[in-house]
């Protein structure tokens, strides 16, 4: 009877064994299924991610520089009187463009002209025309009747015509140089004068050389006489203050950016608000693009790399745009277009610039477009 009772213990114990091993291999399995082969393709995933980003950047290169091989026209003996010959754009392309602006809703650029230069409407306006795009043009008005500037008859057309003017002081000197607090207001206050005794009414003030550091009259005494104003730059502007910071762009420069109002309680003045709108200086880009070349700023090698540059900016808005709602755009200031001067743009180039918009459905707008909700702080554009 003990033998007995003892063999079928024996029996269980083998079987409850048995039982765990199984289990026990069963688990093994699983965790080799879901846990470390599972690592393994996450790994490879990564991999895959990595790889799939550099084929895209690879590709966005290759695009850009076929881009740049096809359509550029390099043309070294350009002037004033041997201009760019424009071939019309095809009835089919018109078309193509009107359905483009009816499926991208979400690609918008503002054009800057600063200082009101005579190539804006001797070279840049056919250019534009060619296209069917606008500019906003900061007039200084120094700049006015002289002879690298436009005189009043060019400006009243190019406002017949659409474009926007708005003001960037009656002389371009440095409102942080200025001890003078009456001669920085004069620089202010006449530039708008000067453009209303000629019928115009600017809302948007170009501080000279972009700058005001912290000096709380320069910042009042715009405020005092304009609605808005661009401080600083910026390769996207977001429409509201808090962009920055919440889409984590550019955080060395705009890390915890979510104030609207001109100053901080300390005093210290915000770097993202109505009077500190931003652009992205194509020419501050020519100059420092060309200096990494060590020779000709108008070489093929730098003018590529600058249109490349420019092509990235006005693409990445897409990241922050859905569906209509926008969020950031791109706003591209420029001063002549023209060739003999690092801080200008070739006209060749200009053209190609235009041409990518144009050709990849961008809608170009002026900052008449933007409105301003006071009561939310923030830009939005205007319906059309």
């Amino acid at each position: 009877m003990n033998v007995f009772k003892n063999i079928t213990l024996g029996i269980i114990l083998l079987l409850a064994v048995g039982f765990l091993v199984v289990v026990g291999d069963s688990l093994t399995s699983s965790n080799n299924v879901y846990g470390e082969k599972k690592k393994d393709d996450d790994k490879g995933n990564d991999g895959d991610s990595k790889k799939e980003k550099d084929d895209d950047k690879e590709k966005e290169s290759n695009h850009l520089e076929k881009f740049f091989e096809d359509n550029f026209r390099e043309n070294k003996d350009y002037s004033e009187n041997n201009p760019l010959d424009f071939d019309p754009i095809p009835l089919s392309n018109i078309t193509q463009r009107i359905k483009l602006d009816g499926e991208n809703n979400n690609k918008y650029v503002i054009l800057l002209f600063d200082r009101g230069y005579k190539t804006t409407y001797t070279t840049a306006k056919p250019i534009l025309d060619k296209y069917g795009f606008k500019a906003s043009i900061f007039m200084l008005c120094e700049y006015a009747e002289k002879r690298r500037g436009l005189n009043w008859d060019q400006v009243r057309e190019l406002y017949n015509d659409g474009y926007d003017i708005q003001s960037h002081g009656s002389e371009h000197t440095k409102l942080t140089e200025i001890k003078s607090a009456q001669a920085i207001e004069s620089i202010i206050s006449e530039g708008k004068k000067c453009l209303e005794e000629k019928g115009y009414s600017p809302t948007v003030f170009q501080v000279p050389f972009n700058e005001v550091r912290n000096d709380h009259f320069i910042v009042d005494t715009v405020a005092k006489y304009f609605d808005f104003a661009f401080i600083g730059h910026s390769d996207l502007m977001f429409l509201n203050c808090d962009g920055w910071e919440k889409y984590g762009y550019d955080k060395k420069n705009y890390y915890g950016t979510t104030n609207c109002s001109p100053y901080l309680s300390d005093g210290t003045f915000t770097p993202t608000n109505k009077l500190a709108m931003k652009e992205w200086s194509h020419d501050r880009a020519h100059h420092y693009i060309g200096k990494s070349f060590m020779g000709d700023e108008f070489v093929n090698e730098v003018l590529f790399a600058l249109f490349e540059k420019f092509a990235k900016i006005v693409d990445s808005q897409t990241k922050f745009n859905k569906n209509g709602e926008i969020n950031a755009i791109p706003i591209i200031g420029y001063h002549a277009i023209s060739r003999g001067n690092i801080d200008f743009t070739p006209p060749e180039l200009f053209d190609l610039e235009m041409k990518y918009l144009y050709d990849n459905g961008f809608k170009v707008i002026t900052l008449s477009d933007l409105g301003y909700d006071e009561n939310k702080e923030h830009f939005y554009i205007k319906k059309f």
